[in-house]
């Protein structure tokens, strides 16, 4: 009998997951398992309720009240539902009864503007139909004239209707179009003068100064002729001009339209040139270039040889201008040369006992070519010149004509630098360290130098531009003490040690070293600036005493205390109180010694509180 060799089944290996499907069947299991942790719990509570006596009837009464609860809340919700739902319909009711006024007018304006068109589409389309009921050309014609008179009759009130609204809207849009354009254009002025027009100007300030020249003209006019003795009515030259608005045409000045009104209002007219001083109409000449001339040469020295960085005018403004004046306010050349000269005054010098004429010019500081010929008997610089002798050294022009000459100049300017101190515990007190050196800058200054006469009248700064920056020193104190307390650098400012001191019986001076404040036993000592305790202890002649280091060069003494209240290295404030009152050491009553040292000098306390 063979036996039979039964092989043993190969295992299969399991497929091969992806991350994804690891995943997925990893939060499977954990479903499972919390279903299976609330299944448990759940039997453990029934469980423990079915222990309880009555646990049918408290079964009964707790499904009662969920189901009651549950019931409740469904029918609330449903009356919600119920009430919003009626509120929506009511609202939409009430909107729809608003706008359907305004719906039902925007179909019928549509209808009404789109009537007319549609009639003329299927008038098109129907004549267009009747060549298909055949006919001769002759009677499509006929037909078709006949279907358009019918046509036009019949809906000819559309067209009206249509036109009803159309008219307004191309009205509204002429309007704003006129509007805009009236608005665009440029109007100037047409000048008036008893109803003629006699030129154009570009804006009414330009008339209204029109007017006040020939006012002003007028004005000046009645004065001379007042000066000369003559009368002149009020009602004489009286003119008003007026202006209406204009589109185009060519503009006037205000000088030119005052002549063309001067021209239009009076025969009485010159041509002439006006002189203004300060802008004030003074004087009207007919020679008005020889008067150009007078005051050219006035300038000529000043002018020779200038830069173009000077100016040169009158210190007062004098301007010359041509037009047309009333002949009563011309003035003669000769009297206004003489009234602008008014005014001229000789300047001399009068020699002292032993002058020389050497002297006389470092004295004046003319030079010896301008005295000698101001002063023809002087020959040379050695010549003597006899004691109370009167030499001319020059003239001083009157005031309407003293010339201004102003020079600018530009130069370059350094930019002094800043210091700015801070306080550091990263260094010990009283140590100073510079963070940073400071560099002075660079500017660019442009001035204006005013010469009346030839002397320097000011100096106004025009301009300045800096070039470079300046670099601010920064210098950094320390603060941190040797106990690893931080101090507070002195600021400079000191109070008084002892507010409520009586008098001082001593200040510094005659052999004493400080000053002597006196107070009742016990009162408060304080100091007198922020700083470092380098000294507090007992000495046979200050007793107890107190010595402040203010870390920026001063140092204050505080002498004959009571007690002390501060150590050796501690930091003090402003106004902290460091001891109190009292005659220890070398003295002979209540009071503190109070000594201030800068950079190891004694100072007098005095100096910074004279008035106690």
């Amino acid at each position: 009998m063979n036996s039979t060799h039964t092989e043993k089944p190969k295992k299969q290996k399991p497929a091969s997951t992806s991350w994804l499907d690891d995943i997925r069947i990893n939060r499977t299991v954990r479903a499972w398992r919390r279903d299976q942790k609330k299944e448990a719990r759940r039997n453990r509570f029934a469980a423990v309720l079915e222990t309880l006596p009555y646990a049918e009837l408290i079964g009964e009464a707790l499904y009662r009240i969920g189901f009651g609860v549950e019931y409740t809340a469904v029918r609330t919700v449903r009356t919600i539902r119920r009430v919003c739902r009626g509120i929506g319909v009511s609202a939409a009711r009430l909107l729809l009864t608003v706008l359907r006024p305004f719906l039902l007018g925007i179909i019928t304006l549509l209808e009404d503007l789109t009537a007319p068109f549609v009639q003329l589409a299927s008038g098109i389309r129907h004549m267009r139909e009747l060549s298909e009921h055949g006919g001769s050309p002759k009677q499509l014609r006929a037909m078709r004239r006949s279907y358009l008179k019918r046509g036009v009759q019949r809906y000819f009130p559309l067209v009206l209707n249509a036109l009803s609204y159309i008219l307004p809207v191309a009205a509204a849009f002429g309007l704003v179009a006129v509007v805009r354009t009236a608005l665009g254009s440029q109007y100037i002025l047409n000048v008036q003068v008893n109803g003629e027009s006699v030129g154009f100007v570009a804006t009414e300030q330009v008339f209204e100064n029109a007017r006040e020249d020939v006012q002003s003209r007028i004005n000046t006019a009645r004065q001379i002729l007042a000066e000369s003795g003559t009368e002149v009515p009020d009602t004489q030259w009286d003119i008003q001009p007026t202006y209406t608005l204009a589109i185009s045409g060519t503009t006037m000045t205000e000088s030119q339209a005052a002549d063309a009104i001067l021209r239009a209002s009076s025969d009485e007219i010159v041509n002439g040139t006006a002189v203004y001083v300060d802008g004030e109409l003074r004087y009207v000449t007919t020679e008005g270039d020889h008067l150009r001339t007078f005051l050219e040469s006035i300038k000529k020295p000043y002018l020779e040889g200038q830069d173009t960085s000077m100016r040169v005018s009158f210190l007062h403004d004098i301007r010359l201008v041509d037009g047309v004046f009333l002949s009563g306010s011309i003035t003669s050349y000769k009297d206004i040369i003489a009234t602008l000269r008014s005014g001229d005054k000789i300047l001399t010098y009068t020699a002292s006992e032993g002058e020389t004429v050497q002297s006389a010019v470092d004295t004046t500081g003319v030079t010896f070519d301008s005295l000698a010929q101001m002063n023809p008997d002087l020959l040379s610089l050695e010549q003597e010149i006899p004691a109370g002798t009167e030499l001319i050294i020059g003239a001083e022009s009157p005031e309407l004509l003293k010339v201004k000459v102003v020079h600018r100049q530009t130069y370059l300017e350094d930019i002094p630098f800043e210091t700015i101190t801070t306080e550091s515990s990263d260094y010990d007190f009283g140590k100073t360290v510079v963070t940073q050196e400071g560099a002075t800058g660079v500017q660019e200054v442009t001035q204006d130098l005013t010469y009346i006469d030839g002397s320097l009248s000011s100096v106004d700064i025009v301009k300045v531009n800096v070039l470079q920056s300046a670099t601010p020193k920064l210098v950094t104190k320390g603060t941190k003490l040797k106990s690893g307390m931080v101090a507070q650098v002195g600021s400079g400012q000191f109070v008084w040690p002892v507010p409520q001191y009586k008098y001082v019986s001593r200040w510094m001076g005659n052999g004493h070293n400080g000053a002597d404040i006196c107070a009742a036993y016990g009162v408060p000592i304080i100091a007198s600036d922020s700083g470092v305790v380098v000294t507090a202890t007992y000495h046979w002649s200050y007793g107890n005493y107190v010595v402040i280091d203010h870390g920026n060069g001063w140092r204050t003494l505080y002498g004959h205390m009571s007690s002390i209240a501060v150590s050796s290295g501690q930091g003090v404030a402003r106004g902290q109180v460091i001891g109190y009152i009292g005659s220890t050491g070398n003295s002979t009553g209540n009071h503190c010694h109070f000594e201030m040292y800068q950079n190891g000098v004694r100072v007098s306390a005095r100096n910074f509180f004279g008035g106690l």
